[in-house]
């Protein structure tokens, strides 16, 4: 059963106003009267129903509640609706500035025991910050603050097993690792993912409820800034460092003609791809990233399935924002993102076959080519710009905190 929210309404209010006016009951009373006040109205989803669909976080009768305050440690999460304070390291933490060890601990604890009752945490999973929080606020505090972690990033370090530096003759196994973060993971309240299929596997790897992860979909990092404009076409695009499947894009273009830039800024991942004659491999920082989106024909992403985490979330909505057709070779996230046959094509990863045939159809039509990218844009205005993202963000940590105040 769902915990029911306390509501003050009409009757209760003229009720209460007569004994609030006696000086010994008021006096206690009223501070009372005032919290409950604060707390989010009926209105508002369960965890549980924004679990089920996210869209219930974007409704315009959602009430944000003064008296909670939302800190974080990412830089852009802010929108006018909803206050987020960004806690920046003070002069002690910058002295660790050289140790990214120390530095990530004593920034967790100045963001955690910055936090009080009233407080909800967001903390940025893409570091190594958010395993310290977890710790922290397990252990080393008297009340636990509520804490939501913003993208659960695990899979890269859990699948690198290495002899530690200070005891070489011992190996980190993987198991270990699954181990030290599952620790870290409890130490929040909800983790969000960027896709739904992620749920399932990460609920197995790490042991815990599928209710503690929750689906939020991710935004165009592009949609902070104009639009460029750059008609210039007859290339295909790719880019990206993670978890990108580039030889499956070799091999669907080998001996067609189509011109491909890839973009990925990692050296390593440059170093390992075939040249061919038809394809330019670089690796562009933004602007010059967003810039080659604008100005390709269409954008294709080939991504690895490893049965966990999913990727190229930002690739997808950065593409329909400026208006591209996007091609995803992926099994995890595409489907979230992507209508199939009408903003782009969704094939299964490493079907190279199915890849260059979608690949073919589309250069071969520029007007259907066209016509996507005009979906796929109305498609990304409508749901996955950065301030939907932060917007949503916020409000699952209203959530979330009402909810724990509400059971505890």
């Amino acid at each position: 059963m769902q915990p029911q929210h306390l509501f003050w309404g009409r009757e209760t209010i003229e009720h209460i106003v007569p004994i609030a006016k006696s000086p010994t009951i008021g006096a206690a009373i009223v501070p009372v009267f005032a919290a409950n006040c604060n707390r989010m109205s009926t209105n508002n989803p369960t965890l549980r129903q924004v679990q089920d669909d996210w869209r219930t976080l974007d409704g315009k009768d959602f009430a944000v509640p003064p008296s909670v305050r939302i800190v974080t440690n990412i830089s852009d999460l802010f929108v006018d609706e909803v206050k987020a304070e960004c806690i920046k390291p003070n002069w002690f933490v910058r002295l660790f500035s050289k140790c990214s060890l120390l530095y990530s601990v004593f920034y967790m604890m100045q963001i955690i025991y910055t936090a009080d009752k009233n407080t909800v945490a967001v903390i940025d999973g893409g570091g190594s910050g958010w395993f310290f929080a977890g710790y922290i606020n397990r252990f080393l505090v008297r009340r636990r603050r509520v804490m939501v972690l913003c993208d659960c990033f695990l899979e890269y370090h859990l699948g690198q097993e290495r002899r530690l530096w200070f005891c070489p003759f011992i190996t980190f196994k993987t198991k270990w690792k699954i181990a030290l973060a599952r620790g870290a993971l409890l130490g929040y309240n909800t983790a969000l993912l960027w896709s739904r299929k992620q749920i399932v596997p990460h609920a197995n790897v790490f042991n815990l409820p599928e209710e503690f992860f929750c689906f939020i979909p991710f935004k165009s990092n592009h949609s902070k800034r104009a639009t460029y404009r750059l008609p210039i076409g007859g290339f295909i695009f790719s880019g990206g460092n993670g978890k990108r499947d580039y030889p499956c894009l070799i091999e669907a273009v080998k001996d067609t003609g189509i011109s491909v830039i890839i973009s990925a800024t990692d050296p390593v991942v440059r170093d390992e791809l075939e040249r061919l004659p038809n394809v330019m491999i670089l690796g562009a920082p933004e602007p010059a990233y967003a810039q080659l989106t604008a100005a390709s024909q269409f954008a294709v992403v080939p991504m690895i399935y490893s049965g966990v985490k999913g990727g190229a979330e930002a690739f997808f909505c950065d593409s329909m924002w400026h208006s591209k057709a996007v091609i995803a070779c992926c099994s995890i996230a595409a489907e979230d993102y992507i209508i199939d046959g009408e903003t782009g094509y969704v094939v299964p990863s490493g079907d190279v076959e199915g890849l260059r045939k979608r690949i073919l159809e589309l250069w071969n039509d520029p007007e259907k080519c066209k016509e996507m990218g005009r979906r796929g844009r109305e498609h990304c205005e409508k749901w996955f710009t950065h301030e939907h993202w932060v917007r949503r963000c916020l409000r699952l940590a209203l959530v979330v905190f009402d909810e724990y105040e509400n059971k505890s």
